[in-house]
């Protein structure tokens, strides 16, 4: 699988002159990790296309990817086109500016693999001649909403997005609601029968893809999405965008207009009607916070149903840190399901398996999910594994009681 994206995010260049005026930007394709180049001829499509709804692409024009690139300037001219600002630019295989199809990605293999790059707003008419340093992919979850996501265009992968969690996002956003099918990943994302609301718990959620899309696709579900305190910023503003795409007011308050930046990432926001997500910032080297779940007085309501990682294991060196993580929080939910997802890149990330067994986990379900590769599927595959503790007859149950009952 491959991502566009922008080494330089495009700008108004020449602006005040119309004859000379063009947007530019210089792009890349590139590996998650950023280590390989898409190694083969593409044909790529690059759009303007205004934010407001109901408005026509502006400006079309095709550009070429060829092998042995590592980058790829792109001019727009604008000469005497009527935009209307704000206005992004996307550039994907596909002609139109339409959100990327995991399916389709796998079913056409003369696409690369390559995952579509949208732009930050240019809107000259308010001063904003350069695009905000991020790119935003938008991947169409089939039976729920249009799930969008930005990254970072900076050299940090930590505020990127990574394989197996675009891979087990868009299979869940399929999976979860389509009622004719029922599997053992699925049963693990459903509420016990004594519960209301299923409790989830991601770690190392970065970009928040994986939580944003199960509080998305998930009804009646409270999510905690954690990771290191500097990634709260690129989860904060896609939790945010999440809220005004679905036009939902913010928890606790009235609707806004988000745009002057005021959220509060460590406060329950509601992502659907009845769906929520917050932020927490979790060390795996340090102790967990004394109120994780807090939302409710009752321990039974609140305790965790599914813990979930993706990409959190390709450094065997954190991997004692997680699992230490995982225990502690199994010690209050026992019976949460351990989903993990990874894209096995070395076989030292074996050592993850070794000391989940050590720790009284067995695995339970394993599904291989195929990735879009340059020549063909399969190349590549994200592997999902569903854990759960052993010794449950060592921790106490807390069971159902009255208080549930008003949840």
């Amino acid at each position: 699988m491959r991502y566009i994206r922008f080494l330089k995010t495009p700008r108004i260049i020449d602006g005040k002159n119309p004859s000379k005026a063009h947007i530019y930007c210089l792009i890349t394709i590139t590996s998650d990790l950023g280590d390989s180049f898409l190694p083969f001829d593409l044909q790529l499509h690059a759009v303007v296309y205004p934010e407001e709804d109901g408005e026509e692409v502006t400006i079309r024009t095709t550009i070429e990817w060829t092998a042995g690139m590592r980058s790829l300037p792109i001019r727009l001219p604008l000469g005497r086109c009527r935009i209307v600002w704000p206005a992004r630019i996307r550039i994907g295989v596909h002609p139109e500016p339409t959100a990327d199809n995991f399916m389709d990605l796998l079913s056409a293999p003369e696409s690369r693999g390559v995952i579509s790059a949208w732009s930050a707003p240019l809107d000259p008419s308010n001063l904003v001649v350069e695009a905000a340093k991020l790119v935003e992919r938008r991947f169409d979850l089939q039976f729920s909403n249009t799930l969008r996501i930005l990254e970072e265009t900076g050299d940090s992968i930590a505020r990127h997005l990574w394989d197996a969690g675009v891979a087990l996002s868009c299979h869940l956003g399929a999976l979860i609601p389509n009622q004719k099918l029922s599997t053992p990943l699925k049963t693990a994302f459903q509420s016990p029968e004594s519960k209301k609301r299923l409790q989830v718990l991601e770690l190392g959620t970065g970009c928040g893809v994986v939580g944003l899309c199960l509080a998305q696709t998930i009804g009646s579900a409270d999510v905690i999405a954690s990771d290191l305190p500097e990634a709260k910023e690129i989860f904060s503003l896609n939790s945010r965008q999440t809220i005004v795409a679905a036009n939902l007011p913010r928890s606790g308050s009235p609707a806004a207009d988000m745009t002057d930046g005021s959220f509060y990432p460590n406060r329950r926001e509601t992502i659907t009607k009845d769906s929520t997500i917050m932020f927490q910032a979790i060390g795996w080297d340090k102790e967990l916070p004394d109120l994780l779940n807090d939302w409710s007085g009752c321990r039974h309501c609140t305790q965790l149903d599914v813990i979930v990682a993706a990409d959190c294991t390709y450094n065997p060196d954190s991997s004692p840190a997680l699992v230490r993580t995982i225990s502690q929080l199994v010690r209050n939910s026992p019976e949460a399901a351990v989903v993990i997802a990874m894209k096995v890149r070395h076989s030292s990330e074996s050592v993850f398996f070794d000391l989940m067994y050590e720790a009284a986990f067995s695995k339970v379900h394993t599904e291989s999910l195929q990735l879009p590769g340059d020549e063909a599927v399969g190349e590549e595959t994200a592997e999902v594994f569903v854990f759960r503790y052993d010794n449950l007859d060592k921790i106490p149950r807390v069971v159902p009681n009255e208080y549930c009952k008003n949840q």
